[in-house]
């Protein structure tokens, strides 16, 4: 939502590759209302603009959620708003010129709206 995050000054220098397996909870609050955690630790690869490797790092992503369960057509068919707030408390070995970009934004996002659809079958 900031505009000066579609200049190229504030491109960063490569890519970052991020892969992990993560863990959710989810629990049942009142008829369709439900919160749930994710917690997702990751193992980065950071690329420099040619391609090669420039140092590794890690990342402990969380997610906290929640939303209404609606189900439609016999329980076929469902919809499930939700608002998440993310997190991130640790991110280590980031190399110095994505850190300075990365220090420009904060470490969470809060009130991330989504909608997910569904069929059970």
């Amino acid at each position: 939502w900031d505009e000066n995050f579609r200049k190229e000054s504030e491109w960063y220098p490569g890519r970052l590759r991020e892969s992990g397996i993560g863990v959710t909870y989810q629990r049942l609050l009142w008829k369709g209302l439900f919160a749930q955690i994710e917690v997702l630790p990751l193992r980065k690869t950071y690329l420099g603009k040619d391609g090669k490797k420039i140092g590794n790092g890690f990342k402990l992503y969380t997610s906290y959620h929640v939303g209404y369960h609606f189900q439609f057509f016999k329980n076929r068919f469902f919809i499930e708003p939700q608002v998440h707030c993310n997190y991130w408390p640790v991110d280590t070995n980031t190399p110095d010129a994505f850190k300075q970009l990365d220090n420009k934004w904060n470490n969470y996002f809060l009130f991330e709206p989504n909608l997910y659809l569904g069929v059970k079958f």
